[in-house]
């Protein structure tokens, strides 16, 4: 339906746009292994029953941004009760100390390299497609800052090519400032 040209560009977009979702959830199944070995191993240097069990219910429910790992950490930590009210409260702490770190160190390092975007528009995007549209929102954020990204730069690289022409040569080009 497109002409040859505006073809081979859609077809550059969209092989980009499909590589940069993938990567993305790829990028946040690894984040599941870590909070569900994390989770796994506390669970079992506290003596929580079934410790195993813990770390895999933790690592499928961090699959959900945002509350996936909370719920998973308020069974961790319901189920380390059984062993005494110190080791329930190391357990909180270990929960909200890594829950911290993934929505804050690894949500944006590990989903922006996946997807090329910038930390700050991974958070940004995770709270604003959370707030709009729930954990489904939550869960497509990245995927789709990162194909507006894609888009945008494909839209704009007639024009940043014109511009760079113009430009003397020797120049550096011009920052942001």
């Amino acid at each position: 339906l497109l002409d040859p040209r505006g073809s081979d560009r859609w077809s550059r977009m969209s092989e980009r746009i499909i590589t940069a979702v993938s990567r993305t959830m790829l990028g946040n199944i690894a984040i599941s292994i870590i909070c569900g070995t994390i989770y796994g191993v506390s669970a079992w240097l506290l003596g929580t029953p079934y410790p195993v069990v813990m770390g895999v219910i933790a690592g499928l429910l961090d699959l959900v941004p945002m509350v996936g790992a909370t719920v998973a950490g308020a069974i961790l930590v319901l189920a380390t009760l059984t062993q005494g009210l110190t080791p329930a409260l190391i357990m909180l702490g270990i929960v909200l100390v890594y829950q911290q770190f993934e929505n804050y160190v690894l949500q944006p390092t590990i989903l922006g390299k996946a997807a090329d975007v910038s930390g700050f528009f991974v958070i940004f995007s995770v709270m604003m497609f959370g707030a709009l549209l729930g954990v489904i929102g939550a869960i497509i954020a990245v995927p789709i800052i990162a194909s507006i990204q894609i888009v945008m730069v494909e839209v704009t690289a007639e024009r940043r090519a014109r511009m760079a022409a113009l430009r003397p040569p020797g120049d550096p080009p011009p920052t942001a400032a």
